[in-house]
């Protein structure tokens, strides 16, 4: 049953590190939904005590390793990005954007298109950040560029082009939510540690699609009040390297 609440009575609690892209898509949640909420802004690297004991009180394994995001809306203690999202989109449903939409079809599309992207960009990503010798890093090229084309050819078949370039077309979604983040960080990361443009790679193979979700998704302001810097994404993402420095040819 849908909720009819409209507003959390009291602020909803959002712990984040500030540059998670899993985090950012609960973010981007928040603002799209209209909810408010303090943000307590977490160091991965050196997780305080109380973080962790809370992380433990509510994943069923507790000796889990404490991750962000995590929620606390009255009672209710959540954690996972998209299980994140999708609890505050159902329970303030009459507040903000609707990002699972209540259509059958349009929502299965939605997520379809989340678990591909998550099947197929994101271990494209980091394979070509984790690549250590110029096979596996030409392997991983070759990878990334069918993700892209994947997802274009899904994004044409299975979205709508009606009143905007988002995944549903005039209709911002939990598509762009999920995504956007990703994509970001591998725009930012790819060029710098592996000579990889995301952008390059969808001229050259002509995704006119993919092209415009991206750039329309880009630009919603959820995201650039949210989004990192392109160089602390590039410095933060240069763990991922390890100690290859190859670079690809576009």
């Amino acid at each position: 049953m849908v909720s009819l609440t409209k507003v959390p009575s009291t602020a909803i609690q959002f712990y984040d590190s500030g540059t998670c892209p899993f985090a950012q898509r609960a973010w981007i949640t928040l603002i799209e939904k209209k909810l408010k909420f303090e943000q307590k802004i977490v160091d991965l690297q050196n997780k305080p005590k109380h973080f962790k004991e809370l992380y433990a009180s509510i994943h069923p394994d507790p000796t889990a390793p404490a991750k962000v995001p995590i929620i606390i809306d009255g009672d209710n203690q959540l954690i996972e990005s998209n299980v994140v999202s999708e609890y505050l989109d159902v329970q303030y449903r009459s507040s903000g954007v609707k990002l699972f939409p209540e259509d059958a079809l349009q929502l299965a599309k939605v997520r379809w298109f989340v678990d591909l992207f998550s099947e197929t960009f994101l271990p494209s990503l980091f394979g070509l950040l984790r690549a250590d010798s110029e096979e596996s890093l030409q392997a991983a090229k070759t990878k990334m560029d069918t993700a892209l084309k994947n997802l274009n050819k899904f994004v044409e078949q299975h979205g709508s082009s009606k009143g905007g370039d988002y995944f549903l077309g005039g209709s911002y979604s939990f598509a762009e939510v999920a995504g956007t983040p990703f994509v970001h960080r591998a725009s930012a990361a790819l060029p710098a540690l592996r000579g990889y443009s995301i952008d390059t790679a969808i001229q050259q193979q002509k995704l006119t699609r993919l092209d415009a979700w991206i750039k329309a998704a880009l630009a919603r302001p959820s995201y650039q009040e949210t989004a990192p810097a392109d160089e602390t994404v590039a410095k933060s993402w240069q763990k991922f390297s390890g100690g290859f420095s190859g670079h690809v040819k576009q």
